[in-house]
């Protein structure tokens, strides 16, 4: 069979791989199997069969088994207009790319978009340049943001006061908990409305605009209705956990043209998919996800963490949020996870102030 494609017009996803045979015939099963599978028709494959197949496009053996492979699915077999996203996740993650015994370890480590399929995304409405603009503050100042805490277990009125004393403190920026789950103590419709009321008398006092994501994650299909209350109430930006609410309720609210305000993807259950060293999906993989679907912000972790990524995961996350990409904008980062005046001298050197 010959060679039909090439990064131009398929997805070209790289994996860490590490197996006891032969690891470019480990690659070829792979890229055969989350394609078409195995020819099993009467007679030889047929022309559109093999244009179907996907191949090999590297494979990088650090030492006997082990190593890095780059496999590329044709965009042809998929449905890019109406499910990019989708294809793009069953072609690298959804079929039995982690689940073979042919293998030990398996990480999605990265991947590329061919043209045709990196335009059908908008990527995020805000990023950092919207973001700053929104703030009124020129790209010297440093953003510095908190989180509402306790998580839980606080009425509106408790909230809007930490929020009010934050903001005369000199927060830029302020967003709910994740555990924040709009409980019947403490609903999202007057959390939001107390708190941007806060805001905005703090705001009388210091001059600062705060921006405050609030919390909506809830299933896709009541997602635009809780973005809107949210709105409606008075909040400046919206919060997401993609996971709880899936990938598409970012794609939904980004599409949009209301709500228009910045989406903070909170990334919380991340390391569930990624921990395991060697095998599931890098947080680097997952950053890119983010930004195509639309989110401004993500927390790409910080130097000096009592968290568990690596420093790699961490520059590299950060790399992801703001490489040239097409013509998407850059993800603003959160900086987070033991950041305190010991530790953000490190951090601001090592990834600016953005």
């Amino acid at each position: 069979m010959g060679t039909f494609h090439s990064p131009e017009d398929s997805i070209a996803a790289t994996y860490y791989i590490e197996t006891r045979g032969n690891l470019a015939e480990v690659a070829r099963e792979l890229v055969v199997l989350e394609t078409t599978s195995k020819w099993t028709g009467a007679g030889g494959p047929t022309p559109l069969f093999d244009k179907s197949v996907g191949e090999v496009l590297e494979v990088r053996e650090l030492e006997r088994g082990r190593g890095y492979v780059t496999l590329l699915y044709p965009i042809a077999n998929m449905d890019i207009e109406d499910s990019a996203f989708p294809c793009l996740w069953l072609s690298m993650i959804g079929g039995p790319t982690f689940a073979l015994a042919s293998y030990d370890k398996s990480r999605l480590v990265d991947f590329a978009l061919p043209p045709g399929l990196l335009e059908r995304f908008q990527g995020p409405r805000f990023g950092v340049e919207r973001t700053r603009r929104w703030m009124e503050v020129d790209d010297k100042e440093l953003l510095i943001g908190t989180i509402v805490k306790p998580t839980s277990g606080l009425v509106p009125k408790e909230i809007a006061d930490l929020a009010y004393h934050a903001a005369l403190g000199g927060i830029r920026f302020i967003k709910d908990d994740e555990k924040m789950m709009n409980p019947s103590y403490c609903p999202l419709g007057e959390r939001v409305r107390l708190v941007s009321q806060a805001l905005a008398r703090a705001r009388e006092q210091t001059g600062i605009k705060v921006l405050y994501c609030a919390h909506i994650t809830t299933t896709p299909d009541r997602i635009l209705d809780r973005a809107r209350e949210a709105i409606e109430n008075g909040a400046s930006g919206l919060m997401v956990n993609f996971f709880a609410a899936g990938f598409s309720s970012l794609e939904i609210l980004r599409r949009c043209a209301e709500p228009d305000v910045p989406i903070y993807a909170h990334c919380g259950g991340r390391e569930a998919l990624g921990r395991a060293v060697g095998q599931g999906i890098s947080p680097a993989a997952i950053v890119k996800m983010v930004r195509l679907l639309g989110g401004d912000y993500f927390r790409a972790g910080m130097l000096e963490s009592y968290l568990v990524d690596t420093d790699d995961d961490i520059r590299e996350m950060h790399s992801a949020c703001a490489s040239e990409w097409g013509t998407l904008p850059p993800i603003l980062p959160a900086v987070s996870g033991g950041l305190n005046p010991k530790t953000i001298g490190a951090n601001v050197r090592a990834f600016g102030r953005d």
